[in-house]
């Protein structure tokens, strides 16, 4: 199914400075890789400057199309250039390496003591990948280098398949999904499955679907190979504070208190992301993890913390009546983080066959009943560039 293009490229070549314009305007998303392909050939000696002051937004499966068509140019000896860059895309650029392409130095190495925040981009335009809501007032980066962990699995064994569920409406599904899939693969299969907030060890199971913290401790410590995601699945988060608090700017809460329901979840690093993106450090924040979103919630309006962190979708999803007394101050909107379906590396020989199985589930009448009980509209394959910049974001906040 093809998916509408959220890119439009306006060029123009200057042949007496030897330079090709590339007006970028739009989304810089998955569907980016369509119109970068049907670019014109870069004359002979010229250099191409690429405009982002028209982009909208730009995630990560976006970046990944891009790096593919700057390292093609590269490969091609084409110089290339990018101006008006906003706050956010700059940023991104670092974090993934992008900036070489533009005559930087190397690739920004991530390591926990670095700080991506540090260097601010010139422009001060902020990108809608962070909205900041009205008011009512005036690289390619390499994953971390670890040694593998013995494991207890053995290719022999029965393959154990941990679903993390994203609804609990989801059950049924996941059973009926295991159950396609063990006919498909012509292998048992047994699958274990995690109620909302469980916490587990899942470096023991064959094949994990996981959330993205979760996801990333295993490709990080245990070299899990990432296969498949839902298409239709992000992990955002919205920074709440009170209604008393709404003429208030994100910086304005300098030592504040945060209530988040978990350490462990890609709402406190985005969190704690957004912060460091808008001048507040949040190394310097108070942080009561609650255990889940319902219990922070209650701690901000008795006034016990400041600010809430909470999963977007979660604070979207309340009812008026709930969201009384509560203001949204910021949310983000970065398409980094998601659930992943991942697989043990020894059961690598399994990777193509089972990727197969859950990108063709769309196919027959069998697979798209299952796909609507479980509310995913469809599934695709990370890019490898897409899987760094999470990882990345995992290693600066978690590890």
């Amino acid at each position: 199914m093809n998916q509408p293009v959220s890119l439009k490229i306006e060029s123009q070549i200057d042949t007496e400075t030897k330079t090709v314009q590339l007006v970028l305007l739009g989304d810089v998303d998955v569907t980016a890789g369509t119109v970068l392909d049907a670019l014109a050939v870069v004359p002979d000696e010229h250099k191409v400057i690429l405009d982002f002051a028209g982009v909208e937004r730009v995630n990560s499966m976006g970046l990944a199309q891009l790096m593919r068509r700057l390292e093609a140019w590269k490969l091609a000896d084409i110089k290339t250039e990018a101006i008006n860059l906003n706050r956010m895309v700059s940023m991104l650029f670092k974090m993934t390496g992008l900036n070489r392409y533009f005559g930087s130095d190397a690739p920004l190495e991530i390591s926990k003591d670095s700080d991506l925040t540090k260097e601010r981009g010139a422009s001060q335009k902020r990108s809608t990948q962070f909205r900041r809501i009205k008011r009512n007032v005036p690289t390619e980066a390499d994953s971390l280098s670890v040694e593998a962990p013995a494991s207890s699995l053995s290719f022999n064994d029965k393959m154990t398949f941990s679903v993390s569920l994203q609804s609990n409406q989801q059950l049924s599904g996941w059973y009926f999904l295991n159950t396609l899939l063990q006919r498909r693969l012509n292998k048992p299969i047994s699958i274990d499955i995690n109620q909302l907030g469980s916490a587990n060890e899942f470096h023991n199971n064959a094949l994990v679907f996981a959330k993205p913290f979760d996801a990333c401790a295993l490709m990080t410590k245990h070299h899990y190979i990432p296969l498949a995601r839902p298409a239709n699945d992000n992990v955002e988060v919205s920074i709440v504070v009170r209604h008393g608090d709404r003429k208030k700017s994100i910086t304005d809460f300098s030592g504040a208190s945060v209530a988040t329901s978990t350490q462990s979840s890609f709402v406190f690093l985005l969190g704690r992301f957004f912060c460091d993106e808008y001048d507040l450090d949040s190394s310097t924040l108070n942080y009561q993890f609650t255990g889940n979103q319902l219990t922070a919630m209650r701690r901000l309006l008795d006034e016990n913390v400041d600010m809430l962190f909470m999963q977007k979708n979660k604070y979207r999803l309340l009812s008026p009546l709930s969201r009384v007394g509560t203001h949204l101050l910021e949310e983000s909107d970065t398409g980094m983080a998601y659930h992943i379906l991942l697989l043990s590396p020894v059961f690598a020989a399994l990777q193509e066959s089972i990727t197969d199985a859950f990108l063709d589930l769309q196919s027959d009448a069998q697979g798209v009943q299952v796909l609507s009980d479980l509310g995913i509209d469809r599934w695709c394959v990370p890019e490898t560039d897409e899987i760094a910049m999470l990882q990345m974001l995992y290693s600066r906040y978690a590890t």
